[in-house]
């Protein structure tokens, strides 16, 4: 049996053919040097002008490249975050947002929120986790693994809560910002608050089908920004030019880039959101935008295999998954979401099909008392 792979945060596509010929292009040019440490002008200027042709003010000094999105996060925690400081992150999150904070001066601070309301982030509630330490209020947007997209008034009734605490910053990670469904996407850059304390983190992995490529972006005030090109400097240096010459080329074709990726990702939610709904006892919420399902399979925990073993948490699942069926999902416990998997939908269309199936028929053989 052919191992299924649902649980990768990369998607199976092949990255835009502008990027690789541009990428080629400038190895043939010799761009295998050094570059600025807040990445190459023209690329500063191109992701501008990609919030700008949205009606959003910013200036490429406003800009820094960085190696990947998760070294944007990264040099932001570095730059701003002093002892004993928290970082408060709505739960389900992504749980890298935890590896990283294990090296840096902060502390996690986790506010759930639910299924059963939509996964809905209510302005009083992160106020009552708010305290004189909180530094950062870290948002993604459309949310991992959950799908959802903040509305606007959403949005921005988070930035109000910075009007009442002078040392807290809002970082809205948007690296799925163009993966959606028709729910209407507005950044944080777009939205009614304090400019000085709103900082986008964004890149190519997701979108573009890039993930490898290790180039993402943050948009910010220009005092962090120069905070973080100088951190940015004394560690990592920059990312290659080669590749800042291959996001650019993506930048600038961006429509071409995504067309072939969108109404592929649109069919394949499609069918898994029928998978899903064939099974019995399973709940799940559509997701708005990103590419994965976060399902509740929380009423097989406590029942047993055909051969006997109790499957006692979410953990149990995920190996009996992987072991008697060959389908590998990722742990919700991870997330945050107990008794939850997350499962990505951008893979192969023939992956997807055999890989639900499996699901279907793994739950269908566990015996629930």
């Amino acid at each position: 049996m052919t191992e299924l792979n649902l649980a990768s945060g990369a998607s199976y596509f092949r990255s835009p053919a502008v990027a690789i010929a541009a990428a080629i292009s400038a190895l043939h040019q010799g761009k295998t040097y050094y570059g600025p440490a807040a990445g190459s002008p023209e690329l500063r200027q191109a992701i501008a002008d990609r919030y700008q042709h949205d009606g959003i003010k910013v200036k490429p000094e406003q800009v820094v490249v960085t190696p990947g999105t998760k070294q944007a996060l990264f040099n932001l925690f570095s730059v701003l975050l002093r002892e004993g400081d928290e970082v408060v992150i709505p739960t389900p999150a992504w749980f890298g947002f935890y590896e990283l904070l294990k090296y840096t001066k902060g502390k996690l601070v986790t506010i759930e929120t639910t299924p059963q309301h939509n996964y809905s982030l209510d302005a009083q509630q992160v106020r009552k986790a708010l305290t004189s330490k909180s530094r950062i209020l870290l948002l993604t947007n459309p949310a991992n693994p959950t799908g959802r997209i903040y509305t606007k008034p959403e949005v921005e009734a988070m930035l109000a809560l910075l009007q009442d605490y002078p040392d807290l910053y809002l970082i809205s990670d948007e690296i799925y910002d163009l993966d959606t469904y028709g729910k209407p996407f507005t950044s944080a850059l777009a939205c009614q608050g304090p400019p000085e304390r709103t900082i986008v983190v964004n890149g190519f992995s997701k979108n573009f089908a890039m993930s490898g490529w290790r180039i993402g972006y943050m948009v910010g005030p220009e005092t962090i920004v120069a905070k973080c090109t100088d951190f940015q400097s004394s560690t990592f240096s920059g990312v290659s030019m080669f590749i800042q010459d291959a996001a650019l080329a993506t930048l600038q074709q961006q429509q071409n880039a995504l067309y072939p990726m969108l109404p592929v990702l649109t069919r394949h939610r499609q069918l898994m959101k029928a998978g899903l709904e064939a099974i019995p006892h399973v709940r799940f919420m559509e997701p708005d935008g990103a590419y994965y399902f976060f399902p509740d399979l929380s009423y097989y925990i406590g029942s047993k295999t055909p051969a006997g073993k109790t499957i006692a948490t979410t953990a149990d699942l995920v190996h009996y998954l992987q072991q008697d069926y060959q389908l590998i999902v990722a742990n919700g416990d991870l997330f945050g979401g107990k008794g939850h998997v997350r499962m990505s939908f951008a893979v192969e269309e023939q992956e997807l099909v055999l890989a639900l199936g499996r699901l279907q028929k793994a739950l269908q053989q566990l015996i629930v008392a």
